[in-house]
């Protein structure tokens, strides 16, 4: 060890001195002597070992101690830093609280927290508590900041609320065959049910859905053109919904054109049209391939294969001969599925029949007809209609009457029935050889059940671990045999599905519904006079108390 004396210009004649030309960070001790006339006198004793540093002090109080959730046995709380640190780096926090009765602080955390935000635990619900945060640092524990009021341990409500960063994309553009992944955080209280849907579309069935408590992921491996559109997620709770939708476009090749119609066909010709593609594969339509197969043949032949138009003349037809017809897509990435024509049209100059004759009115003598023009004309214009007539049971068909219109009344029918609460009556007027024969009378009850108007065709959506109720009135002479299934099933009496049935009601109840318990389910009504079904679709999600459907 090295003393080195201090420089001095002068003598120094009072008792502190302040030593310059130290190097910060380093340690040092110093020792003082004492000098008069006879010379220098022993020194002191060292002092303690001093680093050479800034002044230090205990930090100031963190700013804005605030309360961010509550529970009816936690408090979470979150605060900033301290604007000043006291000149040294700030190593934690310490947590206090107190009954808002008592006054009596204790601290919380054994060791301080480094982090700004903590969540005090094991409180008692119902009760009011106050909290203030302190910082430390090497010089002690500074200033306290306290929560402005006394916070109440209950649990707190919280709509629903989807959380978006700055990476979030709601427009994904995927190659065909590769994996859409679309993942979503969420929050709200109590926890929300999450449910990812698709118009006209059963995700379950391409869909890997994964949900927790605070965000969800919906992944379709190996996509396709059908896997793109609108996916739409939605949240909800007792406080609310919200919902996001994401665009997905699949480069694919194009889907099917729309459904194919005709015109102006005649013995060698047949005009074609048709409607986009509803999904083009994400790429603009270049044009159609236009194809015609005689039907007793299985090859197709190519009459177009750059239509620019959704509209085809077809010539050079074998008159009298039945083709089908079919047109396909073409994008960048290829041609798509074809659409086709279901029946075969034949090349002629005759029209073709009248479409959806139906009867209109009828009275005792007369009955209205209506019906739609044929799908063609044949390549001329209709100049009218012949209509036919002929008895139940009979062979001969006559002429009823000619129109120009498209209904017409049939008048003069000679046989009337006359039905009363207790009696029908059949007349047949200006009768003749060939009405001889058995007539027969037939009385028709059928089983009947009613339902609800509301829940048809609608999916019907229920909280997992709640009791389903299907409850539907029935009736019907003689009295109908009634049961309840889901899908092809019948649905059994057991411990967790119960079944009463009487002559006027039929009630399924389902206890503690999960998600197998998802799907449609049947009601059939049946007797000797017919049998009736009703149905509505079941879909189980989160927790909620019980649903009575009622049917």
């Amino acid at each position: 060890m090295r003393w080195v004396k201090v420089s001095s210009k002068r003598p120094i004649a009072e008792n502190r001195y302040r030593v310059t030309g130290l190097i910060e960070g380093n340690e040092y001790e110093f020792r003082v002597m004492a000098e008069n006339a006879a010379g220098v006198g022993p020194p002191s004793d060292a002092s303690k070992l001093i680093k050479c540093r800034e002044p230090v002090s205990p930090p100031s109080a963190p700013n804005v101690v605030k309360v961010t959730d509550t529970s009816k046995t936690s408090v979470s709380l979150e605060w900033t830093k301290p604007v000043f640190d006291g000149g040294m780096e700030i190593i934690g926090y310490i947590i206090e609280m107190c009954k808002a009765d008592l006054e009596a602080w204790q601290k919380v955390n054994a060791e301080t927290v480094l982090a700004t935000k903590y969540t005090v635990v094991d409180l008692e619900a119902g009760e009011h508590y106050k909290f203030r945060v302190s910082a430390v640092n090497g010089a002690g524990k500074g200033e306290s900041c306290e929560v402005p009021a006394s916070v109440q341990t209950v649990d707190r409500l919280s709509a629903p609320e989807i959380d978006i960063d700055a990476n979030f994309k709601q427009t994904h553009i995927v190659r065909a065959g590769a994996s859409i992944r679309l993942f979503i955080a969420f929050s709200g209280k109590p926890v929300p049910t999450a449910v990812w849907s698709k118009a006209d579309a059963n995700l379950s069935l391409r869909a890997d859905i994964q949900t927790t408590d605070s965000f969800s992921t919906l992944t379709v491996e190996e996509c396709n053109r059908n896997d793109a559109g609108k996916y739409v997620f939605t949240v909800e709770n007792n406080s609310g919904s919200k919902s996001i939708t994401f665009t997905v476009k699949v480069l694919d090749t194009p889907g099917p054109p729309g459904p194919i119609t005709f015109k102006d066909v005649t013995r060698g010709s047949i005009t074609l049209m048709w409607d986009a593609p509803v999904l083009d594969g994400g790429s603009r339509i270049h044009h159609y391939i236009v194809e015609k197969r005689e039907a007793s043949r299985r090859s197709w032949q190519v009459v177009s294969s750059k239509c620019t138009r959704q509209i085809f003349k077809v010539t050079d037809l074998a008159e009298g001969v039945p083709y089908y017809y079919r047109v396909s897509a073409e994008n960048e990435y290829g041609v798509g599925e074809p659409c086709e024509l279901t029946e075969p049209i034949i090349a002629t100059e005759e029209p073709a029949p009248p479409k959806r004759l139906d009867i209109v009115d009828t009275t005792k003598s007369s009955v209205v007809l209506a019906w739609l023009k044929p799908d063609h004309d044949g390549g001329s214009r209709v100049t009218g209609y012949l209509l036919e007539m002929k008895q139940k049971g009979s062979d001969y068909w006559i002429e009823a009457g000619q129109t120009k219109q498209l209904t017409f009344t049939v008048e003069g029918l000679r046989v009337t029935i006359k039905t009363t609460k207790d009696r029908t009556t059949l007349t047949v007027k200006d009768s003749m050889r060939g009405d001889s024969g058995k007539y027969y009378l037939t009385l028709e009850n059928t089983a009947g059940a009613e339902l609800d108007a509301r829940l048809q065709g609608e999916v019907v959506t229920i909280r997992a671990g709640s009791d389903l109720v299907l409850d539907a009135a029935v009736g019907g002479k003689p009295e109908p045999k009634v049961f309840w299934s889901k899908g092809d099933r019948e649905l059994d009496l057991c411990e967790k599905i119960s079944l009463q049935y009487t002559s006027k009601r039929a009630i399924a109840i389902i206890k503690f519904c999960d998600r197998s318990d998802s799907g449609k389910y049947t009601l059939t009504v049946k007797n000797a006079s017919g049998t009736k079904q009703i149905s509505v679709l079941v879909k189980v999600l989160g927790m909620y108390s019980m649903i009575n459907i009622l049917i």
